[in-house]
């Protein structure tokens, strides 16, 4: 007679492990992949298109003679940044190494598999052609990742919100403290002028400031183009649609040739500051039309529940309306972020050795002109890797906001 232990039980140790994530492996292929015939019509078909990808254009790249970006990798990052002084740039990786994984900690839940991945590469710039040095700043970058993510766990939540909150409103400041340096009388840190900027620092300062600057510009334009003022709305009407009117380049010709004719001979800004300046211009104008079309998709119910609060026109905007504007943009705003990271590779046409202009000079050395498809793969890579890091934490904070439940394009 057989007992309740000679029956047989779950599977236990390794065998039993295999055996579990094979069953779930074919269920989600079946669900997913071979739910009916067209599933698996289109499984197959697209399984033949990602093998002739690989065969025809992965597999003859990988071939390839990569000792290009491995003799230009520090021209690439940071342009002509003096080396003595790197070491400033990484104290600002570090800082985002710190605050970002304090985020993603509080943010509650597990370890997102985004941080892992981010990790993990990480862990294969050991691999890369850098110095020891800079291998030691990778590895401080990965521990203060792994430190904030589970520091994090150890506050509340209204200290976690202050601290990230102070900390990315203190980080362009600190960042541009850093890289450009201060006059002092010992010199420990000197003056790096923005002309030495160069590839992705540049890239990143660019477009880090445009997003920060030209998001209060835009919903004050937009603000502005709604307002019951006749000059206010006529004034933020008239730059919106003459600055969304005209190209980009142009923008940037016009702030490169007429900024320092407009202003006394005193005061000559940069390359730098009149790129930035165009950058920002246009895409604030781009962002007031995002910022007009959230407004009118709030019902005019919560006006009037806030004025029967007796809430200010002000408050009833800061406190009502512009939080729903907010959640509501998500998406809008992410595409406009990824728009302001990829325009501005523009700015190599005034001048800027941005990491477009970089890999222009590369190419154009005779000992690399056959090189163009290797530094283009790889400029490419670095800015997916930029536009699918944002597209992920918003798809993270819309699901934590409950704007979306699914979990298309997030890791």
């Amino acid at each position: 007679m057989k007992t309740l232990s000679d029956e047989p039980g779950p599977k236990t140790g390794a065998r039993g492990w295999i055996s579990r994530v094979a069953g779930r492996a074919v269920f989600w292929a079946r669900t997913n992949l071979f739910g009916s015939w067209f599933d698996s019509l289109l499984t197959m078909a697209t399984l033949w298109v990602a093998a002739s990808i690989v065969s025809r254009g992965l597999l003859p790249m990988a071939a390839l003679d990569w000792s290009v970006i491995r003799d230009n990798l520090k021209l690439i990052l940071t342009g002509s940044y003096p080396e003595p002084q790197l070491w400033r740039v990484w104290i600002a990786v570090l800082y985002v190494s710190l605050f970002g994984g304090f985020s993603f900690g509080g943010a509650g839940g597990r370890m997102p598999r985004s941080l892992a991945i981010v990790a993990a590469a990480q862990c294969f710039l050991f691999l890369a052609p850098i110095s020891t040095s800079s291998k030691a700043y990778v590895a401080c970058g990965i521990a203060l990742q792994l430190a904030g993510f589970f520091s994090s766990r150890l506050l509340d939540a209204r200290a976690r919100a202050w601290i990230a909150g102070a900390a990315w409103i203190s980080f362009l400041p600190l960042s541009f403290f850093l890289a450009y340096g201060m006059t002092g009388p010992d010199g420990w840190m000197p003056v790096v002028a923005t002309n030495y900027w160069g590839g992705l620092l540049l890239t990143l300062m660019i477009s880090l400031t445009s997003i920060a600057l030209s998001f209060p510009l835009g919903l004050l334009l937009a603000l502005g183009r709604r307002s019951s003022l006749v000059l206010v709305r006529a004034a933020s009407t008239c730059f919106i649609e003459v600055v969304r009117g005209v190209p980009l380049i142009t923008i940037l010709f016009i702030a490169y040739l007429i900024i320092p004719l407009a202003l006394p001979a005193s005061l000559n800004p940069s390359v730098f500051i009149r790129a930035m300046i165009g950058v920002i211009a246009f895409h604030s104008a781009y962002m007031a039309e995002n910022f007009r079309g959230g407004l009118q998709g709030i019902p005019r119910t919560q006006y009037e529940a806030a004025a029967s609060l007796n809430l200010s026109k002000g408050k009833t905007m800061v406190f009502v309306i512009l939080p729903q504007v907010m959640k509501r943009m998500i998406p809008v705003l992410v595409s406009s972020f990824t728009g302001t990271l990829k325009d501005t590779s523009l700015i190599s046409i005034i001048g800027l050795l941005d990491m477009i202009g970089i890999s222009s000079a590369i190419v154009s050395n005779p000992e690399y002109m056959t090189s163009s498809t290797q530094v283009l793969v790889f400029m490419a890579a670095i800015y997916f890797v930029l536009c699918y890091s944002i597209s992920s934490a918003s798809y993270r904070l819309e699901a934590r906001l409950g704007v979306t439940t699914t979990k298309a394009g997030g890791l």
